[in-house]
């Protein structure tokens, strides 16, 4: 796994460490630990935008009139649920971020935190785990955000340049429709319907 996370992040820009930038003045750790949870933070919001996204692109078909709906980069009329529920998560993050910061200053923790660490874990994930694992875990994390903000920012660029919501791009039906509505597909189970119906 590890290896392929450092072949996917040479690709991406900057990610190449034979580019780097000639030495000089490298930033204190503490400047390089706070860029690390303001990353951890903008990808976990991410990772809930990539997953709300096409459901709310989804219902919208579903629910409302054809000639209503539309891309969401557009501003068609959408249903609000999602969105406030967005809303909400966003909500709910940013306290989450108050209250770990508040454990800190009461537990006199001081600059010995790993970053993006709440200070709540209510399924008791990395309850009594060592350092090595939640380090991984982070590191996971951290490249699963990263991920999930370059798929953010390939939505808006597709919707702003098709012009079509990201459920209908050619090419996506494969990860926005179900497996049953594939012609393919729907090939395939009638003649396995025939040959057990037989």
């Amino acid at each position: 796994m590890q290896e392929f996370q450092y072949k996917f992040l040479t690709l991406l820009p900057g990610g190449n460490p034979e580019n780097d930038p000639p030495p000089g003045p490298r930033p204190s750790a503490i400047i390089l630990r706070d860029y690390r949870e303001a990353e951890i933070r903008h990808g976990r919001l991410a990772m809930i935008a990539v997953i709300i996204w096409p459901i709310q692109e989804k219902l919208d078909q579903l629910f409302l009139e054809e000639d209503v709906f539309g891309p969401i980069m557009y501003g068609p009329i959408t249903l609000p649920y999602l969105p406030l529920f967005m809303t909400l998560i966003m909500m709910l993050l940013g306290y989450l971020d108050i209250y770990a910061k508040d454990i800190q200053e009461e537990e006199n923790v001081g600059d010995a935190f790993l970053p993006g660490d709440c200070f709540w874990d209510p399924l008791k994930i990395l309850q009594g785990a060592p350092s090595t694992m939640k380090r991984n875990m982070q590191e996971r994390e951290l490249f699963n955000g990263r991920v999930a903000m370059v798929a953010f920012a390939a939505f808006v660029f597709e919707e702003l340049t098709s012009h079509r919501a990201i459920i209908d791009i050619p090419g996506n039906e494969m990860l926005f429709v179900p497996a049953y509505q594939i012609p393919s597909v729907q090939e395939y189970l009638d003649s396995l319907f025939l040959i057990y119906s037989s």
